[in-house]
């Protein structure tokens, strides 16, 4: 069999290795959080915001955001169709409504003029996703925020390296959260980080993430019903060597978008999501549509990928759609992209051989699929 083309996976150095050993044999006792607060001030440096909560992963993140926002039953947030569901669970799990919009078809971001039209007198925040890496338009986005008194959070859970006007993801809204999942562009397994220039809503998080314990009237006393959401410092270990490599592996996603885009620019049918002006993508995990010109069926040149053992992934269902939710507008472009959308793969064990195997392999699989 080829050699297995991963979806996504980690760039792991001596680096990595040591601060988890040391975390490991020296990270109890008195360095028990040692590793967790160069985390937390890192992460808040690079972004350039002020406070910072690492959390177990970035679904806990966007809950605490939604709760430290107050967000409850009765408000409606207005969410982007197009990601994974953690998105719109994190609103879900405060009571309040989800309203599904529609994506912009050129970087698959949220749609500022759709947000502008679900808006209503429920309307309390708007939930963003800088989708694979790529921002959102944040200009119209906090003018909208500002014209309507809405909540602004950032779900740049893939796009920790990316700018929008020379500023980065994350610094823009009222709260924003990170993911150091597996397969993100920096790593612990698993992780997540909330950051704000809010100290309220740094306070309120910090509380509800070490639930709700304040020793006010008693050691173990708590104050409000709270989760236990609080990171580790073994994991903590391993995402600040990752964070500290950022600039590393940032440039290494974006050579491997590069040699897709080289390859894979001029192919009628085939629209490659590319960073508009002003923004810079981490290209986390490179992504297309087939337009009309290809007849080809997306699921069966997905199938062929992987009987080459070739790991690519198709666009994300809509939200909307799901049993939990209602769906209040079907969001045609959200729509395409399930159905016409693949992300290829982006490991970091990948070079330019893998990229032209995999675009050979694409191309093959789509004049056959096509019956041309």
């Amino acid at each position: 069999m080829n050699k297995k083309i991963s979806f996504a996976g980690p760039s792991i150095t001596a680096k990595e290795v040591s601060y988890v050993m040391d975390a490991v044999n020296h990270g109890w006792y008195e360095n028990y959080d040692q590793y967790i607060k160069r985390l937390e001030k890192a992460c808040a440096d690079y972004v350039g915001v002020k406070y910072a909560v690492a959390t177990h992963c970035c679904t806990l993140a966007l809950h605490l955001a939604a709760q430290a926002l107050g967000l409850k039953p009765g408000d409606e947030v207005i969410v982007t169709d197009f990601s994974w569901v953690a998105t719109a669970y994190a609103i879900a799990y405060t009571g309040a409504t989800c309203v599904f919009v529609d994506i912009d078809p050129d970087t698959w971001t949220i749609d500022p003029h759709c947000i502008r039209q679900a808006i209503t007198t429920k309307t309390k925040a708007i939930m963003l996703v800088h989708t694979f890496g790529h921002p959102a338009e944040m200009d119209e986005i906090l003018k909208i925020a500002a014209e309507y008194g809405l909540f602004v959070i950032e779900d740049a859970a893939p796009a920790i390296g990316a700018t929008y006007k020379g500023k980065p993801v994350g610094s823009f809204g009222d709260v924003a959260c990170f993911s150091f999942q597996g397969a993100k562009m920096t790593v612990s397994g698993e992780g997540g980080m909330l950051l704000t220039n809010n100290e309220e809503i740094y306070q309120k998080a910090s509380l509800l993430a070490s639930m709700g314990r304040t020793d006010r009237k008693a050691v173990f006393w708590s104050d409000l019903l709270g989760y236990q959401y609080t990171i580790n410092n073994v994991t903590a270990a391993l995402a600040l060597a990752q964070l500290e490599r950022v600039d590393e592996l940032l440039a290494k996603k974006r050579q491997l978008f590069t040699y897709y885009d080289q390859r894979l620019k001029d192919v009628a049918g085939i629209k490659i999501i590319k960073e508009k002006p002003g923004c810079q993508s981490n290209y986390c995990y490179p992504s297309l549509l087939l337009d009309s010109r290809i007849t080809a069926n997306r699921d069966d040149i997905l199938a062929g990928l992987k009987q080459l053992n070739i790991h690519a992934r198709p666009g994300f269902p809509r939200m909307s759609c799901f049993p939990v939710f209602e769906q209040r507008f079907e969001n045609p472009v959200a729509k395409n992209v399930e159905q016409r959308g693949i992300s290829l793969p982006s490991a970091a064990n990948l070079d330019e051989a893998d990229i032209e195997f995999v675009c050979q392999s694409l191309l093959s699989l789509i004049h056959k699929n096509t019956g041309g």
